[in-house]
């Protein structure tokens, strides 16, 4: 008699978590048995939250896109030829909305259809920028996809699908390679076995409108999150159960994500099993400042703003966009309080001329009117000519308080199972980290000159004029790797931001890890930072309860 052999079907995966499997009957003589994998029960969504300007936006009142991130192509013809008055009118945070029609990623181990990525929120966020690696997450956390289609074989004992927190078992060298700031765990096979046998983890993505303050979009996330829930409750038919979600951030969607479990603004940390913060500008970034003043760079200010003018059309008009300034905890020396981060150099000097924050960067710096150094000029505010430049300046103030009390209010606020990941490259990623414009000229001014010295045409580089005398002098803001030391960082939030956490965090910051490498944007698509993220979301399973 021929012995028995066990042959896996294939499987189709569906929108409400049901799979289904066929198979032909055969003679009894065949002894080989079709087998089905069935997913664990237990569910615990995994839902990533995207940073600044990657998710989808629409008007309110025309249901026209106007910021469609659907590819670089589509976003760049959009925006390219927009004048800095058409920005202003057209990305309010009280015109536009989140707009849910953007293009699905692609089948994925759970997602094997259109439909099913719309439910998991695949059109409010950009197929471009995360596509790839919410794919890829979906695939490792609940089994694999072949020639482009879903195989439905997922989590248990299946011989050909090993568990993908196989790999951290007993093997501690992902901490030194990670820069691991905090004793490292390994994952015992118990752990692993555990995580991959007991939890289905479908990965949902989350946009958000990045106009409006962060706190205002973790309330959004927070109902978002029950809903969820919810959905995987109201599937009793397949026997799941759901009661917690693992939340995976990037850049400005770490602060979306602690406002969503925050007390005071989405109070969803019961909901959540933890958080993965990746190059989170815990405390602010100074390139916000910079672009502000001087626009942005390359092909991306083609898209995001050329100029002073036009950024500041949108950011002042935009809490949301706001809130990346460095706020009252940033510190690029390790100190506890603010440092001096915006300077001024002059010839040859190395010592700053003048510092500031003086105690308070809101105050010093951000409503600051008419000195040279100020961060916003009253007259970009409102290209689009609908107020005065008196009533103009009384909206941006009211958006700076916003601000302050946003930043205020979430804190040192970190869910009691955080990881974080952040870029610290000091060489080819170098980033603002302390802010110094530099001045070329044959004299120099003193320090309450530099202080006191009023508001002149330009914006980068600006001809400063003595209060005293009237000699000029022309500052630019120095490049971060001119500045004489190394300002590590990822391009854009620099690394004294991205370890805020660990600092600050205390004991609800499990692990953090300092790595190089990459550019900010395209943080996931590089290895260490998705391996790093699998290996976080495995040690919060290992702590979670089978239902």
């Amino acid at each position: 008699m021929s012995a028995e052999t066990l042959q896996p079907l294939s499987q189709d995966s569906h929108a409400d978590g049901s799979i289904t499997s066929s198979t032909l009957l055969t003679p009894t003589e065949d002894k080989t048995r079709g087998v089905m994998c069935i997913r664990p029960t237990t569910v615990v969504p995994v839902i990533f939250v995207p940073g600044i300007m990657g998710s989808n936006l629409r008007d309110i009142r025309t249901g026209y896109s106007v910021w469609n991130t659907n590819n670089t192509v589509a976003i760049m013809l959009q925006w390219m030829f927009r004048s800095a008055g058409t920005r202003q009118a057209k990305l309010g945070p009280d015109r536009a909305i989140l707009d849910d029609r953007g293009w699905w990623y692609g089948p994925s181990a759970t997602v094997p259809d259109e439909e099913t990525g719309k439910l998991r929120g695949q059109g409010t966020t950009s197929r471009a920028f995360y596509g790839d690696f919410v794919r890829w997450l979906d695939n490792q956390l609940n089994g694999e996809v072949k020639n482009g289609e879903a195989t439905a074989t997922f989590a248990g004992d299946h011989p050909g699908l090993p568990s993908p927190w196989q790999p951290f078992v007993g093997v501690e060298h992902y901490g030194k390679s990670w820069n691991a700031q905090k004793p490292f765990e390994v994952l015992t096979k118990v752990e692993s076995d555990k995580v991959w046998a007991n939890f289905f983890c479908p990965v949902y993505v989350q946009g958000y409108n990045w106009l409006k303050s962060n706190g205002e979009s973790g309330k959004a996330l927070a109902e978002k999150i029950n809903e969820i829930i919810n959905f995987w409750k109201d599937q009793s038919a397949c026997g799941y159960k759901c009661e917690q979600v693992i939340l995976v951030s990037h850049s400005m969607g770490g602060l979306v994500t602690r406002a969503a479990v925050h007390p005071e603004f989405g109070n969803a940390a019961g909901r959540v099993l933890g958080i993965v913060h990746g190059e989170q500008p815990a405390n602010g970034a100074a390139a916000a400042y910079h672009h502000c003043r001087n626009g942005y760079g390359g092909g991306s200010g083609l898209v995001l703003g050329r100029n002073a003018a036009q950024v500041t059309a949108v950011f002042a008009n935009s809490p949301g966009a706001m809130e990346l300034l460095p706020n009252h905890q940033y510190n690029t020396q390790g100190g506890e309080y603010a440092s001096k981060w915006l300077m001024v150099r002059q010839g040859s000097r190395q010592e700053p001329a003048l510092r500031q924050p003086d105690s308070d960067p809101y105050k010093d710096i951000y409503l600051q009117q008419n000195v040279w150094w100020r961060l916003t000029d009253p007259a970009l505010i409102d290209p689009s000519g609908k107020y005065t430049v008196d009533e103009a300046w009384k909206m941006y103030r009211a958006n700076v308080r916003i601000v302050g009390t946003f930043h205020q209010t979430l804190g040192t606020y970190y869910h009691p199972q955080t990881y974080v990941h952040y870029g610290a490259d000091a060489d080819k990623h170098a980033a603002y980290g302390d802010l110094i414009w530099r001045g070329t000229g044959s004299f120099n001014l003193s320090q309450s000159e530099l202080l006191e010295s009023p508001a002149a045409k330009g914006s980068n580089p600006v001809k400063v004029a003595s209060p005293i005398d009237g000699q000029t002098q022309t500052f630019s803001i120095a490049n971060p790797h001119d500045v004489g030391y190394p300002q590590p960082g990822d391009e854009t939030v620099p690394a004294c931001s991205g370890e805020a956490p660990f600092k600050q965090g205390g004991g609800n910051v499990r692990q953090s890890f300092r790595l190089t490498g990459f550019e900010h944007q395209a943080a996931y698509d590089y290895d260490d930072v998705r391996i790093c993220t699998l290996y976080a979301i495995g040690k919060l399973l290992c702590g979670a309860e089978e239902l």
